[in-house]
């Protein structure tokens, strides 16, 4: 037995060492071969290069995490019924509110990126993960290599990483799940609010044309939208589409959280979007570009919340597909402080469907504040952490 696991621990460092002797000796060629690619393509070189430029300065500058919730919420200015502290004749607060006004928001995770393949144990066996860590940190570098060498500028293993295979399968498994819960519509399998956001994800009977979909500025994100809600967008009529959210960004100064979409660019698909029609699928009118050296996740929560009650958002119910810490910190921020709820301390699952009611009040010196509804919270397909729905 003892053999049987020395042979396998040391199976990592014979590939490395045949790989390493292989690329040694044809190094000369490779690299000749390599450097007419690069040259042959300036465009492309220029803006990989411009990538690795811009990573190095969010590596040592990016503020995107160095920020706090706030101690105070906006609950003294909702009332009891949407879970506020306000009362119809509160008049011990300093601020009147003038109007107020609320939105439903279904928020979807991405699946896995090639980025948390490479990195991330996810609900891998350990032993397996580190066994194969370093072949496939090989597989990563060698395809990032093939696409900057190939001056494919709009791809990346590890830039603004893609869907992996297991995080295409994940964003299946929400399609299918939506596909059998359509056959259901209206039997009663499942409660109200379930069965709402179900139609308005599918876009499908009195929903039809009541809600819109928008998406973070990173690939992961855009093809979860593109192939978890691509029956939705089969039978759509025209002008449905996924509206570009900058301020859905993730937060995070890791590479693939930099997007590499240039500013209102042409999306191009990835390994496993659906080719046809993809990219006029992608509206980028406000996307413009990657989100600023001095942008804080704070500053962006608060532009998402902003966004959803904007001309930007103009339907009723707004589809948002982005990132596990975004979405944490979207509950930490805008739940009020003394709830106590899962959402504030799990992630999302990849894949992970949530519907919640977010509200708007708008003060009389014109200040706008957001809240959740604590009540309104409700899983539609997978959920936080371990705690999941099938």
């Amino acid at each position: 037995m003892s053999s049987i696991l020395d042979s396998l621990t040391s199976l990592p460092a014979y590939t490395l060492f045949h790989i390493t002797w292989v690329l040694h000796s044809i190094r000369r060629p490779l690299l000749l071969t390599s450097l007419l690619c690069l040259l042959s393509n300036p465009t492309a070189t220029i803006a990989k290069c411009k990538l690795f430029y811009t990573t190095f300065l969010y590596l040592a500058f990016c503020q995107d995490k160095k920020f706090s919730i706030p101690k105070e919420d906006a609950s003294q200015y909702f009332g009891s019924d949407f879970g506020g502290t306000a009362a119809a004749s509160d008049e011990s607060s300093s601020k009147k509110k003038t109007s107020f006004q609320s939105k439903t928001v279904i928020l979807i995770r991405h699946g896995e990126s090639t980025w948390n393949d490479t990195f991330n144990p996810g609900g891998r066996n350990i032993a397996l993960f580190i066994l194969f860590y370093i072949p496939n940190m090989i597989k990563a570098l060698l395809t990032e290599a093939y696409f900057f060498i190939s001056g494919n500028d709009s791809q990346s293993w590890f830039f603004d990483s893609a869907l992996s295979t297991k995080g295409v399968a994940q964003v299946h498994g929400l399609r299918k799940f939506l596909q059998k819960e359509q056959m259901r519509l209206g039997s009663g399998g499942s409660n109200g609010r379930e069965e709402m956001a179900i139609r308005e994800l599918l876009n499908v009977g009195q929903a039809k044309g009541n809600s819109m979909v928008v998406s973070s500025n990173l690939r992961r994100a855009i093809s979860t939208a593109a192939i978890g809600l691509s029956d939705r967008f089969a039978a759509s009529h025209s002008g449905d589409d996924i509206l570009l959210l900058p301020s859905l960004q993730e937060i995070s100064f890791n590479p693939d959280a930099q997007t590499i979409l240039p500013p209102r660019g042409v999306a191009h698909p990835t390994w496993c979007d659906p080719v046809d029609k993809f990219s006029k699928l992608i509206n980028t009118k406000y996307h413009n570009g990657n989100k600023s050296l001095d942008s804080t996740g704070l500053i962006r929560l608060n532009q998402f919340a902003s966004d959803i009650f904007s001309s930007k958002c103009d339907k009723d119910v707004i589809v948002a597909v982005g990132h596990s810490l975004f979405f944490r910190s979207f509950f930490q921020m805008f739940l009020p402080r003394s709830v106590e709820h899962i959402s504030k301390k799990k992630k999302i699952v990849n894949g992970g469907t949530v519907v919640l009611t977010l509200g708007e009040v708008t003060l009389e010196d014109g200040e706008k504040v957001y809240m959740i509804d604590p009540k309104s919270i409700v899983v539609v397909y997978g959920g936080f952490g371990k705690h999941t729905k099938k």
